[in-house]
């Protein structure tokens, strides 16, 4: 290391953070090296350490000016806080640090070529993301083994640029042949961004009959908890369905259970609730007729049923007319995982979807997902992305126990890897999605945050050392990320590569609009769609 590079000193060790002050002979805080400007106490910026053979790498994370009292005089001098990431060795870098800077090692700038090292850890993978926003010329290169394996999420404020980010992302490894991306997408966005390598599916469309759906997603449809008679509705409720799985199914009766995706006659199961409700029995005397044992206790279910089964918008699940039969469930899960078609990224669209049944909607379509892989003997071989977007709607935080995708999202979260299930969560607020779900996230895209409760929440999920790096948020471009996880080899800030083509969510132009619109909007013709409930 040159004196050149030279800016300052250790003069404060933690475990995993240094404090270290820059030297009295620096006035001027731009410095130049071999024809690049490099700002001395950056944030987000690197500096190295060197101690005995090895060479410790800290990132910037806060750079303040405070009153130092030297040989008696006060002076200001400027400090940095240094967090640790990783060591270079025989000029190989590694993860991690082995050994801390001691009190007064001396602490050198780091210039592009400096961290070629660095970098260059990953490139042999040959994924990159987007540009390292501090460096020219320099990508950023991901392992993508660890990006996609073990949980990813995207957050970032409205406007900060997710969608395009995400499909940026998924376009680079949707061209691979045996790429399995499924996307819950709740604003139909992403079918312009994948036009050759996805299908798309439209919920309200496709059928998803109910006869898939396990109890817990039976209960949450149709039994209101509030009612004091929900506990016998779900006993004799689940009795009922078994026994009809067991007459539909005679071949699997001596092993089925209630969850089983099986077909079972939900008309009959209601005939029979039916009959339990208005029972009369009777008496002892022969004459004297009474109530049955479950008289009036489904009355309630009932009316909830009923305002399921006739609703014309829960037609794609309570009247299915394709997969009635037990033998259609395999037709249905080819179409689902693109076999069908051959696509690589599935886009379930859940835009016509009741709002009341979207939670059931995820909840299912992510535990077939991963019971599949459950069952699958060759799931090392067919691992399965699962792209949550707007998951605030339906992974909320708080509660005792949550809704039916909250409680399957947080099992895939912790059990998931184990059998080729992964998980990227999108949203804009971080706060307001189950920390058990983002906990389990090993790699975070982070847009830019302005709420400041968001901003303290994913703080409290990094680690302590980057936590300095949260005040950067606000002043992310668009489409800039931090990116934070084991699949970098550091925190890095990154100018993610702008998808092509690029999905629909971009933003209205209101003024260009107002002033002058090509395309008029018809009434009538509004009207005739909202009645037939056509999007277009």
């Amino acid at each position: 290391m040159t004196e050149q590079k030279r800016v300052g000193v250790v003069t404060g060790v933690t475990s995993g953070t240094l404090i270290a002050v820059v030297d009295a002979d620096i006035k001027n805080l731009a410095r130049e090296l071999n024809g690049k400007i490099y700002y001395v106490g950056q944030v987000g910026s690197y500096v190295l350490i060197p101690v005995a053979k090895v060479i410790v790498v800290a990132m910037v994370s806060e750079f303040k000016k405070i009153d130092l009292s030297e040989n008696g005089k006060l002076s200001q001098r400027c400090v940095m806080d240094l967090s640790l990431v990783g060591t270079v060795k025989s000029g190989r870098y590694e993860r991690g640090v082995s050994v801390i800077p001691p009190v007064d090692s001396p602490v050198f700038i780091a210039e592009d070529a400096d961290l070629t090292a660095v970098f260059s850890v990953f490139r042999k993978y040959g994924f990159s993301i987007g540009q390292l926003s501090l460096f020219e010329r320099e990508r950023s290169y991901l392992d993508p083994n660890k990006f996609f394996g073990k949980h990813l999420a995207v957050l970032g404020s409205s406007g900060s640029g997710k969608s395009c980010t995400v499909s940026s992302i998924l376009q680079k490894v949707a061209v691979y042949p045996d790429t399995n991306i499924i996307i819950l997408d709740i604003h139909n966005e992403y079918s312009n961004a994948f036009p050759e390598t996805s299908q798309h599916l439209d919920i309200a469309e496709l059928e998803l009959p109910f006869w898939l759906m396990n109890l817990a997603e039976l209960q949450e449809t149709f039994i209101d908890e509030r009612d004091e008679n929900s506990a016998i509705q779900l006993t004799v409720f689940k009795d009922l369905i078994v026994a009809s799985k067991k007459g539909k199914n005679p071949g699997l009766a001596d092993i089925l259970t209630v969850d089983t995706p099986l077909y079972f006659d939900l008309a009959e199961v209601r005939a029979k609730l039916q009959y339990y409700d208005t029972e009369r029995i009777t008496g002892s005397s022969g004459s004297i007729s009474k109530e049955g044992p479950f008289y009036g206790k489904f009355t309630r279910f009932l009316v909830r049923l009923d305002s399921r089964l006739n609703d014309p918008r829960y037609a794609f699940m309570f009247k299915p007319k394709q997969y009635v039969q037990s033998s259609s469930f395999a037709d249905l899960l080819n179409r689902i995982f693109g076999r069908t078609q051959e696509s690589r990224v599935t886009i379930m669209d859940l835009s016509g979807v009741p709002f009341d049944i979207v939670n059931t909607i995820v909840s299912l379509i992510a535990r077939l997902a991963f019971d599949f892989n459950f069952w699958n003997a060759r799931r090392r071989d067919f691992p399965i992305l699962l792209v949550f977007e707007e998951a605030h709607n339906y992974l909320p935080s708080g509660g005792a126990t949550g809704g039916a995708a909250r409680r399957t999202v947080e099992r895939i979260a912790k059990e998931g890897r184990k059998y080729g299930v992964s998980c990227m969560i999108v949203s804009q607020r971080p706060s307001e999605v189950s920390e058990t779900i983002l906990s389990q996230c090993n790699n975070f895209v982070i847009l830019r945050l302005t709420n400041p409760v968001d901003q303290g929440y994913v703080g409290k999920l990094m680690s302590d050392t980057f936590s300095g790096l949260i005040d950067t948020l606000p002043s992310l471009r668009q489409g800039e990320a931090l990116i934070v996880g084991e699949a970098i080899p550091m925190p890095l800030r990154v100018q993610i590569d702008f998808p092509d083509p690029e999905p629909s969510s971009a933003d209205i132009k209101f003024f260009d609009k107002w002033k002058q619109s090509e395309v008029k909007t018809e009434i009538p013709d509004v009207v005739d769609r909202w009645w037939h409930q056509n999007r277009g």
